[in-house]
């Protein structure tokens, strides 16, 4: 029996909400209300040990989105501590999938419901790694290619969350460096055209907040990535141009009168435009007692005319003809993570003498 993904009672294990989305915007349009979306998250065993099979039911959800479809949403077994992070084959690498798949959306929003069953021995290392979650989008049946407004392209939403795997195997291999920190990062990741046009973001130093918060909440190394630290690219194809960070926002809103949407931003914590690296404390006072989601969007803007390239440096002949050198229309990918934590402050009295 399926559970309602965004309550995490009930598992066997402690359990939290995170969730990864992937934004598409068009050229012209505002990030905030005329974006596509695609989310795929649901409560996470983070930084629990994990053996066997696991059961993980996971929401997927399509906002204003009515020309793509789901059409796989699966498990990746974690990479080895020297891969670069990219699988441009996930056959060999899946421990868990919902298999072939039409999600689908005719209307503005739409969300479902997938079991899938996550067999964590098909890992053959016990280490402490990033479980990735990974979505992979097509064309819905009918809608055409057409590049000019963005169909056609790859558009992947993956996330990624430290656990502990413990099935007898031997141990992940040591690396003994006196300033090495082993580090596992939540981190969300949207791709456009994989692996060429993409953000990324993560939260660094610090575990995410499994017990209720009070007072100054800081977390160390919030982080957007950029293409030009670690693709290589010069120039970069899409640079981070914004890095965004909001408590608690409705971005679905819709006026019912005329149909407009009007997004509810919720409360700006951090607005820069560029790619960061820095520490952020979020005054948990200003917040009511219970659940708030924590919400942080990278965007990467392509220029209008961009032409996508069709080999990697740092993959030798390995090529891509995504567009067959048709120039990008522009536009704006963004990846978000978003996260469920609580809030627990003292209640000022109110009594009076």
């Amino acid at each position: 029996m399926l559970t309602q993904p965004q309550n995490c009672t009930g598992w066997p294990e402690p359990r939290f909400w995170i969730e990864a989305q992937l934004w598409w915007t068009d050229v012209g349009q505002n990030v905030s209300s005329d974006s596509r979306h695609f989310h795929i998250g649901g409560c996470m065993p983070y930084n629990q040990t994990l053996s066997g099979k696991v059961t993980f039911d996971i929401l997927a959800q399509l906002h204003n989105n009515q020309d793509h479809i789901f059409k796989e949403i699966y498990f990746l077994a974690p990479l080895p501590s020297n891969a670069t992070g990219i699988v441009l084959d996930t056959s060999n690498h899946k421990i868990g999938t919902t298999g072939p798949i039409k999600f689908g959306c005719s209307q503005l929003t739409c969300m479902n419901v997938y079991r899938i069953e996550v067999d964590t021995s098909l890992i053959s290392q016990d280490c402490t790694s990033a479980l990735r979650l990974r979505a992979e989008t097509a064309l819905a049946d009918g809608v055409q290619p057409n590049l000019d407004v963005g169909n056609g392209y790859v558009y992947a939403p993956e996330l990624s969350f430290k656990v502990h795997i413990s099935n007898g195997n031997p141990a992940c291999p040591v690396r003994y460096s006196p300033d090495y920190v082993p580090e596992v990062p939540t981190i969300a990741a949207g791709f456009n055209d994989f692996p060429w046009s993409y953000t990324r973001l993560s939260v660094f130093k610090d575990a995410l907040p499994t017990k209720p918060l009070s007072g100054n909440w800081t977390i160390r190394q919030l982080m957007s990535f950029d293409q030009r630290l670690f693709n290589r690219v010069s120039p970069p194809v899409a640079p981070v141009t914004r890095s965004f960070v909001t408590l608690n926002p409705k971005f679905h809103v819709v006026d019912p009168a005329t149909g407009i949407a009007m997004p509810i931003l919720g409360s700006i914590q951090l607005d820069v435009d560029d790619m960061i690296y820095r520490n952020l404390v979020i005054d948990t006072t200003k917040l009511p007692n219970g659940r708030s989601i924590f919400f942080f969007r990278s965007d990467a803007f392509v220029e209008p005319g961009t032409i996508l390239p069709d080999t990697i440096p740092w993959l030798p002949g390995v090529n891509h003809t995504f567009s067959g050198g048709k120039p990008h229309p522009g536009g704006t990918s963004s990846a978000v993570l978003a996260f469920a934590f609580f809030v627990n402050n003292p209640i000022p009295s109110t009594s009076t003498s």
